[in-house]
């Protein structure tokens, strides 16, 4: 397999578009400018887009660079629908562009008004703010042979060339980036910090760039003052000094003017001239244009000429790296993505000495679909047994134990009978090593390419079964116990008898119990860390990424699953019928047939309500027994009846309830309760026994708004919702344990449906305030809408506790 790039070089707008749109993918973890639909998309248009590259190599510099540019593409553009703002990142703005011209002309301007080296009238041959002019250039000058000469002693770390302080203010952004909320913020301050890391060699040039020529300008615009003062202005020539004499003077001037007077031919000067240009002995000279020229000469050749030049270089440098930035492919979003390009094969070896071991320990691994099956495919033959959406997967080999590796049998030689042919045998006959090659067995070829042998066992016994199958090779193990449930020892134990038998007989090893990974899709944290432990380093990254999508199937099932048993049961919550019977309330309390008639009306409503509630029932199963791949025949094992409460809403006249209150009201409420065909149906007390005219007033207006005029209305109540939901979330646990057990025997278990049902009632009964607004909100919607979202997520947290109180126990011990 060929190995990535650990870095890329790219022209600078290739690096902006991927550093945005890094920054965009990590930092919008809710979706909000790029959906996950979207982002697989994405990948699978980068991808096509990469394979029909010419590299033979999938993971070439070129590849690799074609495939994240073209990636970075569909991302800002989708981004830039959304936030075109934001997306406009990816370019440079257009006024850097004009930063260096409009610092030239800025600080010649500068210059120009601060040009007063002394008096406006005259030119001092001393003069300070002329004099620190020149020292600052030279200094800088010496500055920048001395970074070279440094660069150049560490050219044996080529990638130790950003300025440390520099990255101290890149870094800075991270405070502000805290500190903004919104997202746009975000996304900016990490492009930002990431983009002037990533280029700060290339933002230094062009940072020196705009000061060389800011400093170039700043010294012709202070020459080109003194050139235009002098034509309306006489300017007179002298020094004047308290300690320093004409020599020392003419001294400090020869070194000062030396560039001047050694590049042009300006007439030289002695000391005497020097002496007569004192101002305490005179006025100074009066011919100032001869100083005028050299000073301004001096101003060109020491500050506009090199500081010109530096500016030309900084620019030529920034050209050569703006082609030729350096990303690194280090940072776990670059390595995701080149997963995709050259996708990892992380490869099982599984040795089990018996057929049910084998069978439970890919129900636990692959408990949706078994597409690999050890009775269908020939030993040593490779088989998926997971898939990425970027191309890594996870195979199986079974490996059938063996007392001693097979060796096998040697081809011998043709021999001719004649004494040519023996002749003939004599000189061609092999070398010992070559006489002999044996070809491994599938089995043994599959060991080999194992990266991780997974020994199944029942028990320390087995280990010296399966130990000389592993003698000739030696491979990163993980030892999974599945004691027998006849053992005689708990799965404790057995672990740890296990694990001092693997130590006695030098096998190393991680030890894992079943019982702390097989049960359920919680634990599988527990069996993904171990192999994360025995996996090899250069598989490790690999294998992280295909934990992760591990965890987001079980994840994603889970929450699809608690979707399917929130829709149905805000259906049930809507579920309502009409009981056909219009007698007036104080008839029915008086006449027995009446009566009688009207609580057959309101069977034959409920009769109907729980029919359709049924088939609703067996539809939400049907779909969750399809979601963990499980057939019909054996989901159906799991059905269980249903006891159903109802509540009836009849139309109660105010004034009738009124008068007949206290006389008949206990008898009206203990008539409404019907047990027909093991169903029980009853009103949850929402009439009740009448307790006198003015309660029974208030509660038939209460009924009476709550119902159309002139009907009676059944449907469920909170109560039989919420027994409606500990049911379904008991049906999920059994489907949930049937998909990883060979038979529903561990579903329906006495002790083990006990402790089942009293954790959903406990955690249902915990939120049963929470739950209320949800019927309530179904009751008066025609549709599930976002109630159905909504009450998923609350489900998923009702059932997280459930399976944690369940399973927890089982995964705090960790491996052993």
């Amino acid at each position: 397999m060929s190995q990535a790039p650990k870095r890329i070089t790219l022209d600078e707008a290739a690096a902006r578009r991927m550093l945005l749109a890094q920054a965009i993918e990590t930092s919008d973890t809710q979706g909000k400018l790029l959906s996950p639909v979207e982002r697989e998309e994405i990948d699978r248009l980068a991808l096509q887009f990469a394979s029909r590259q010419s590299s033979a190599n999938p993971v070439s510099d070129a590849n690799v660079q074609a495939f994240l540019d073209e990636r970075a593409r569909q991302v800002l553009g989708v981004v830039e629908n959304r936030n075109p703002a934001l997306a406009s990142l990816q370019d440079r703005r257009p006024w850097t562009r004009w930063l260096a011209v409009a610092a030239f002309l800025a600080a010649a301007l500068f210059g120009a008004a601060t040009d007063r080296i002394a008096n406006p009238h005259r030119v001092d041959l001393l003069s300070l703010p002329l004099l620190a002019i020149v020292g600052w250039n030279l200094a800088i000058y010496c500055a920048l042979i001395a970074s070279y000469v440094l660069q150049r002693r560490k050219q044996q770390q080529p990638n130790q060339e950003r300025p440390a302080s520099f990255m101290r203010w890149a870094n800075s952004w991270r405070g502000w980036q805290r500190r903004a909320g919104q997202l746009r913020a975000t996304v900016t301050a990490v492009f930002t910090r990431q983009w002037y890391g990533a280029t700060a060699a290339l933002q230094t040039q062009r940072w020196r760039k705009v000061l060389h020529l800011a400093a170039a300008g700043w010294a012709f615009g202070i020459g080109l003052s003194l050139f235009a003062r002098g034509l309306v202005v006489e300017y007179r020539v002298g020094w004047e000094s308290t300690f320093l004499n004409a020599d020392q003077v003419h001294a400090a001037l020869r070194v000062l003017l030396m560039p001047a007077m050694a590049l042009f031919p300006f007439e030289p000067f002695s000391v005497q001239d020097i002496a007569s240009l004192q101002f305490s002995n005179g006025s100074g000279a009066m011919a100032g244009a001869r100083w005028v020229y050299i000073y301004a000469t001096l101003l060109a050749v020491v500050v506009i000429v090199p500081r010109l030049a530096l500016a030309l270089y900084a620019r030529w440098r920034e050209r050569v790296l703006s082609r030729r930035v350096v990303l690194s492919l280090s940072d776990a979003y670059y390595q995701r993505l080149l997963g995709m390009l050259n996708p990892t094969r992380v490869q099982f070896g599984l040795l089990a000495l018996r057929d049910e071991d084998r069978h439970a320990l890919l129900r636990a691994m692959q408990p949706r679909k078994q597409t690999f099956s050890p009775a269908e495919s020939a030993p040593g033959e490779w088989q998926p047994l997971m898939r990425t959406s970027t191309g890594e997967a996870l195979w199986i080999a079974d490996i059938p134990p063996a007392s001693q590796p097979q060796q096998p049998p040697l081809q011998p030689l043709n021999t001719s009978p004649s004494w040519a042919g023996r002749a003939f045998g004599r000189l061609m006959k092999p070398r010992p090593a070559e006489a002999a090659r044996p070809v491994p067995s599938p089995q043994q070829a599959a060991h080999d390419d194992s990266d991780v042998m997974l020994i199944v066992v029942q028990g320390a016994s087995d280990l010296e079964a399966v130990q000389p199958a592993r003698s000739e090779a030696p491979k990163p193990t993980l030892l999974l116990v599945n004691p027998p449930a006849t053992a005689d020892t708990g799965p404790e134990v057995a672990v740890a008898l296990c694990r001092a038998k693997a130590r006695t007989l030098g096998l190393h090893a991680e030890v894992l119990g079943f019982e702390q990974f097989a049960h359920s899709w919680v634990q599988a944290p527990v069996l993904l860390d171990a192999l994360a432990r025995c996996m090899p380093s250069h598989k490790k990254t690999a294998f992280a990424r295909l934990s992760e999508a591990w965890l987001q199937r079980n994840q994603a099932l889970f929450a699809e699953s608690m979707q399917v048993i929130a829709t149905q049961l805000l259906d049930a919550a809507r579920e309502v019928e009409e009981a056909r019977s219009a007698l007036p309330y104080v008839k029915r309390l008086i006449s027995t047939t009446d009566r009688q008639a009207d609580a057959l009306a309101r069977k034959a409503a409920m009769a109907t309500v729980v029919e359709r509630l049924q088939r609703s029932v067996r539809q939400s199963h049907a779909r969750l027994l399809r979601l963990h791949g499980i057939d019909d025949a054996q989901g159906m094992l799991l059905e269980q009846p249903l006891k159903e409460k109802f509540d009836v809403q009849a139309p109660i006249n105010a004034k009738e309830a009124g008068l007949a209150g206290a006389a008949t009201g206990a008898a009206s409420g203990a008539s409404i309760d019907l047990v027909t065909g093991g169903l029980t149906l009853g009103a949850a007390a929402a009439l009740g026994a009448l307790i006198g005219g003015g309660a029974a007033y208030a509660g038939a207006a209460w009924k009476n708004r709550a119902t159309p005029a002139g009907t009676t209305l059944v449907q469920l109540s909170d109560e039989m919702l919420q027994a409606m939901l500990a049911a379904a979330l008991l049906r999920y646990l059994a489907i949930a344990d049937l998909e990883r057990s060979a038979t529903v025997a561990n579903a329906e278990s006495g002790e083990t449906a006990v402790l089942w049902e009293s954790r959903v009632v406990a955690a249902v009964e915990a939120r049963k305030d929470s739950l209320a607004r949800f019927w309530a909100e179904a009751r008066t919607q025609p549709g599930p809408g976002q109630t159905a979202q909504a009450l998923g997520d609350e489900l998923q947290k009702i059932m997280r506790v459930v399976l944690d109180g369940l399973f927890s126990a089982s995964q705090s011990h960790g491996a052993l």
